[in-house]
């Protein structure tokens, strides 16, 4: 297993298991064209003759994918793929000779970042109303995100959790601004959260602690960067079959994927995995990211939902660009034919003039330059001459990330144009629209799913709610032990005020019988319980939430709320200076600290 992120991994597939070759021998003799004419059996179904989609083959780096494919291995890690994920380097260190400062009046919050010791650091300092500092905290950059087409992210690591620190690099404007996110107020200082999803699309392989989606082992990282197998599959197999035979049967290697040999819906689901996050993503029961295998349903993984258009209304927002394309008239024309790598190349990245020049010629493959009706003298004063992506893909602002823009993927005649999907009557449907399908699921699973992913896009739309919590009343009825379903019903229930507190309780109740390792459902049953004056049981459940994850303060601030009320002052500063000592930016707990100490006079 590869842990050090500088040092390349040996090449040791050639002392592999026997058992392996045997395997991946007996499972590649498909049909013919040997250079000594053996011919071998049927070709098998799609999924099944890809020997690397079986569960257990194990991934092995792009250096073992090197030694034989080296130019497509540095062109790939020139790309932003290729660079997605990094550790502060001594080129870093020197960018910072001199700090960096970033004030938001909008928060109270200054930032600094700047070298020392050999480390970046970002730090975070609060004040009150007269400019007074109140806290500062400071943690060393772990991990750099983005290859900085559109600027970089950066996570600390606390515990065995890493955080997005509240300061981005944005290259349009050269310099420094807050993360997505915090300058409307969704996340604040070191608090949010490195998800599995997160960590998935943007490294290599992720190490989650078994039966967490956020806590990760030491080191986080198997491969520190998007590689060659995200697309084409763990690689065991492969290495393996090719280095005892050089040769393979037939027209295609089936000891490895190849995404232009799949089927149209396999082939674009390998980008879908990363590039349509959807407005709802629900994973399937026992399922993880790490689960899926390129050439396989994606839908057996997880399920994506969106909204439909016609609610959204003309939107741009990084990661929807499949969404995009599908209200194309190139795609609908298509028939599956058109996909991502129609024109994107995965293993090159072209910028400038050649970008243009290739993306036109990506466009010629269908069309002639006569079927322009533009004026050529339009067309000529573009730079370069006949820029196609200048008007039918222009870029536009991403409406949640600031200083950022996205390629219009709906490739429309002109900006004037009403794109498909925004056309029609009055009647607005509220049916989500289904953009992956497992395999053989029944109309059972495809509830569960639908209920999950109505509470997601609730959140959002309100026009959702009284629809969202109808499914999700039928769904906790038809799954009693389902523990994502309760405690998602349960949650719905006290937030919306749509029932009684004990059908929420009975719900949450349900979700921790069934093995919730979420420490929510403690959270607000603790609450319920807390309203109705069962102090001891609340204090129970809100320790139970701690224990699942020491980094939830909500439950903090609960825990020392229900010590306050049992008069127990000194537990609950207790808790609060935990709390501090956790995230020293939370100002509820530092109001509620005041609070007791101003009651304690």
């Amino acid at each position: 297993m590869r842990t050090d992120y500088h040092k390349p991994q040996p090449w040791g597939m050639r002392i592999f298991g026997s058992a392996v070759i045997c395997l991946a021998c007996i499972t590649l003799r498909m049909a013919a064209a040997r250079p000594n004419g053996e011919t071998g059996v049927a070709p098998l179904a799609a999924s099944e003759r890809y020997a690397n989609t079986q569960p257990g083959v194990e991934y092995v780096g792009d250096e073992a994918c090197r030694n034989c494919h080296s130019a497509i291995y540095e062109s790939f890690a020139k790309t932003g793929m290729g660079r997605s994920t990094s550790v502060p380097s001594a080129e870093n260190l020197r960018e910072l000779s001199k700090p960096i400062r970033v004030i938001s009046k909008q928060l109270n919050r200054s930032y600094t970042v700047y070298a020392r010791n050999g480390k970046i650091i970002h730090e975070e300092t609060g004040t009150d109303a007269a400019g007074h500092s109140i806290f500062s905290e400071s943690h060393d950059v772990a991990f750099t995100v983005g290859a900085g087409d559109l600027g970089k992210s950066y996570l600390v690591s606390i515990g065995d959790a890493l955080f997005v620190s509240p300061v981005s690099y944005y290259t349009h404007i050269r310099g420094w601004d807050l993360s997505p996110g915090y300058d409307q107020g969704v996340f604040r200082d070191f608090t949010r959260r490195v998800v599995d999803l997160c960590v998935d699309c943007h490294t290599g392989l992720p190490r989650m602690v078994a039966g967490s989606h956020d806590r990760f082992q030491q080191p986080p990282f198997r491969f520190l960067t998007i590689g060659c197998e995200r697309c084409h599959g763990p690689g065991a197999v492969h290495v393996a079959q090719r280095t005892v035979d050089s040769y393979f049967d037939g027209p295609i290697d089936f000891s490895i994927v190849n995404p232009r040999k799949l089927q149209s819906d396999r082939r674009d689901e390998i980008c879908v995995q990363c590039h349509l996050a959807g407005d709802a993503r629900v994973l399937q029961p026992g399922k993880d990211y790490l689960d899926f295998r390129p050439g396989t349903p994606l839908g057996d993984v997880v399920a994506i939902f969106s909204v439909p258009q016609a609610i959204k209304g003309n939107h741009f927002v990084l990661l929807d660009q499949l969404e995009q394309l599908r209200l194309s008239r190139c795609w609908t024309a298509s028939n599956g034919r058109l996909g991502c790598i129609s024109c994107h190349d995965p293993h090159v990245q072209r910028d400038g003039n050649e970008a243009v020049d290739y993306f036109r010629s990506r466009c010629l493959a269908c069309h002639t330059t006569s079927s322009c009706t533009a004026a050529r003298v339009r067309r000529e004063a573009t730079a370069p001459p006949d820029n196609c992506i200048l008007c039918h893909m222009p870029q536009q602002p991403s409406e949640r990330i600031d200083h950022t823009s996205i390629t219009d993927h709906r490739i429309l005649r002109s900006q004037s144009e009403t794109p498909a999907g925004l056309q029609g009557d009055s009647f607005v449907n509220l049916d989500l629209i289904s953009d992956t399908k497992p395999s053989g699921a029944g109309d059972d699973q495809n509830l569960r799913n639908l209920a999950l992913a109505y509470a997601q896009v609730g959140a959002r739309y309100p026009e959702y709610d009284a629809k969202a919590l109808k499914v999700m009343e039928s769904a906790a009825a038809k799954f009693p032990a389902d523990a994502e379903v309760q405690a998602t019903y349960g949650k719905a229930l006290l937030l919306t005020h749509s029932g009684a507190p004990e059908v929420a309780a009975q719900a949450l109740r349900k979700a921790i019988d069934a093995g919730s390792k979420s420490p929510e459902p403690r959270l607000f049953l603790a609450r319920i319980n807390l309203q109705q004056g069962h102090v001891t049981a609340a204090i129970n459940l809100f320790e139970e939430s701690i224990r699942l994850d020491p980094y939830f303060t909500p439950a903090y601030l609960d825990l020392a709320e229900a010590h306050s009320i049992l008069n127990d002052r000194q537990s609950a500063l207790e808790i609060l200076d935990r709390v501090i000592k956790l995230d020293p930016g939370n100002d509820a707990a530092r109001q509620q600290r005041l609070k007791i100490t101003g009651m304690s006079r």
